[in-house]
């Protein structure tokens, strides 16, 4: 499987937001200015946003940049929730959770509180991926072959229909699901492109190692 480009590279850290703030303390001037300054971010919420809503859902920062592992510029996006933070690239979750590891630890020095390691619970993610493969899904049980068959000789425009997906869903019933697994053709592509698009609730690295593990299936 070939990596084409990294469309969304997210990591979730969940915890009980409250607990980095014990005194009570006003954090929304030094969080913004910390933010702002150190990452650039070009789109960030202000006082204005609150006289229109008395306690916005979450603060939205967009259009940011950061120096990760590597020394490489690196754009971010960043969403605070009342239960967690979201990080979003398009290059690595490594290089979300860098920022998410040294935005945490900037603020924290910055309002004297506590360790983000002492207050975030979990850690979730959401790779969504486009690749390259010229394996055919329809391998996995060539039955389905009747199926693509049936509706390119009975839709009426010349159409030529294949099996184009596949999911792995958790359970639903779950108060926080992950992303499903999926895999499937990217749509508005020519199928001789051998273009799909992938999203799965795993780090990029394990998304691609599952992906490489899918083609091999279908060999």
């Amino acid at each position: 499987m070939k990596l084409l480009s990294i469309f969304k590279a997210r990591s979730i850290w969940l915890g009980h937001l409250d607990d980095f703030n014990p005194l009570g303390i006003n954090l929304f001037p030094i969080m913004t200015s910390v933010l702002v300054q150190t990452y650039k971010f070009i789109k960030f919420p202000t006082y204005d946003d609150f006289k229109k809503d008395k306690k916005p859902d979450s603060l939205v920062f967009e259009f940011g940049e950061f120096q990760n592992f590597k020394n490489l510029s690196i754009g971010i996006g960043l969403t605070i929730h009342p239960d967690g933070f979201v990080a979003d690239t398009n290059s690595s979750t490594v290089d979300s959770d860098y920022f998410l590891a040294d935005m945490l630890n900037r603020v924290s020095e910055a309002a004297n509180l506590p360790l983000y390691k002492e207050i975030i619970q979990k850690q979730l993610y959401l790779s969504q991926l486009y690749v390259t493969t010229d394996k055919r899904i329809e391998i996995i049980n060539p039955k389905l072959k009747q199926i693509s068959k049936y509706l390119s000789d009975n839709v009426e425009e010349d159409k030529s229909f294949e099996v184009s997906g596949l999911s792995f869903w958790p359970d639903q019933t779950s108060k926080v699901n992950p992303a499903a697994f999926t895999f499937e053709r990217a749509l508005n592509v020519p199928f001789a492109e051998n273009r799909y698009f992938s999203t799965a609730p795993l780090p990029t690295d394990k998304h691609l190692e599952l992906l490489n593990k899918l083609e091999k299936l279908l060999s």
